[in-house]
């Protein structure tokens, strides 16, 4: 008890750690459908999990000289998390965010830096004996490294910043597709995939900083506080970490405290007039011509098929279901797919194929929309209303 290996900022990077370990048992879902969405999911928790021990290793006050006796082996293990974090934070948004995700074949050259790495930290360290690494690590000093380390390190870190970019890219095109479309985004899910790409990326550009500035200092003589913001950087990961077990805890029991939507007709607001032949033609054109099944259908060309304005067409919707345009075309496509999952005669269609013929494009939509309408999970519906129907 005598011995101190961990001081405050430590601590930090610990929990950290145990932040990505969270988010990775709250997020992974057992479902088939999320299968490759979970692979990249907890490769880049996994990732950004080791970075911290990576840091302790090298930059801990206390921890440091206590690794250097028993742990010499182990200085430069956990660096992969660094060259591997963008690669599959693009791949996992591209899984959450599109139909299907094939990796293609050109992918495989986002592997190349780590690879690259890899061979460098065998050829000139791990080979090494192990009094040669601790001789290598008593006499290590920031300042005082190879001009080289600080331009792979820099290079490293502007490699993380192009993945981030990929991501805001890939987040803002999804996001202006849905609004052309008016395609009803899960608020939550939106806000989770916006906290983690615009706070890694943020996280990215400081490191880039933070590396040019220790360039600055070794070559220029400058002064600038290097410590100081790479201990920042460290703080600022922990707290967005924890923003998103905040968002993804909330998201968790604000589902699980949903009732089931009422069957009940929705009640007309008091002292309000609406013309009930637009509200005729609007149930024709769901019940009997089964509009909601076009996977583009907007309010604009809804309102082109009753010959009245959007606006008009959405107080009609409001007014008289209780309810916005996307959530009245979703409940037509939530009751469709019910009936489609338990019809014997699509027993062999899978979740996907359903929520596509139904009108959806988004399985996080399909997904998060079910749930909050049925209590349940599609897969969860579809198994207990089909072992209902089995003969004891």
């Amino acid at each position: 008890m005598d011995v101190v290996l961990f001081n405050t900022h430590d601590v930090v990077l610990l929990f950290t750690f145990l932040q990505c370990i969270v988010l990775a048992f709250i997020l992974y879902k057992p479902q088939k459908e999320r299968a490759v969405s979970n692979v990249f999911l907890l490769a880049f928790l996994l990732s950004n999990a080791v970075i911290p021990f990576e840091l302790l290793i090298h930059f801990g006050t206390a921890f440091r000289p206590w690794a250097i006796d028993h742990l010499p082996n182990w200085f430069f293990v956990f660096e992969f998390g660094y060259w591997l974090q963008g690669p599959f934070l693009l791949w996992y948004l591209r899984s959450v965010l599109y139909k299907t995700i094939r990796v293609p074949l050109s992918d495989a050259f986002y592997f190349v830096p780590f690879v690259l790495f890899l061979l460098h930290q065998v050829i000139g360290y791990h080979i090494l004996s192990t009094d040669e690494k601790i001789s290598i690590q008593q006499s290590f000093k920031l300042h005082t490294e190879s001009f080289s380390i600080y331009y792979i390190t820099l290079m490293r870190e502007l490699l993380r910043v192009y993945f981030g970019v990929l991501c805001l890219l890939e987040l803002k095109n999804y996001l202006k597709v849905t609004s052309q479309k008016h395609i009803v985004a899960d608020t939550s899910d939106v806000l989770w995939l916006r906290i983690v790409v615009y706070g890694f990326l943020g996280v990215w550009g400081w490191s880039v900083l933070v590396v040019a500035m220790l360039i600055c200092n070794v070559q220029f003589f400058w002064h600038l506080p290097v410590g100081t913001m790479g201990i920042m950087a460290n703080y600022v990961t922990c707290g967005i970490l924890c923003g998103l077990v905040v968002v993804v805890g909330r998201k968790a029991r604000v589902v699980e405290n949903l009732e089931p939507v009422s069957s009940s007709p929705p009640k007309q607001h008091a002292g309000v007039t609406i013309n009930l032949e637009y509200v005729e033609q609007l149930e024709k054109l769901m019940h009997e011509d089964k509009l909601y099944l076009e996977s583009s259908l907007t309010l604009e060309v809804l309102a082109g098929k009753l010959s009245i304005s959007p606006r008009t067409l959405s107080t009609v919707i409001n007014r008289h279901y209780g309810c916005n345009f996307f959530e009245f075309i979703n409940d037509f496509r939530i009751e469709d797919a019910k009936k489609r999952m338990v019809d014997p005669a699509r027993s062999g269609a899978t979740m996907l194929d359903i929520m596509y013929e139904v009108g959806f494009n988004s399985k996080a939509t399909f997904n998060s929309f079910f749930k909050k309408h049925e209590g349940m999970t599609p897969r969860e519906y579809r198994k207990k209303n089909t072992q209902a129907k089995e003969p004891a």
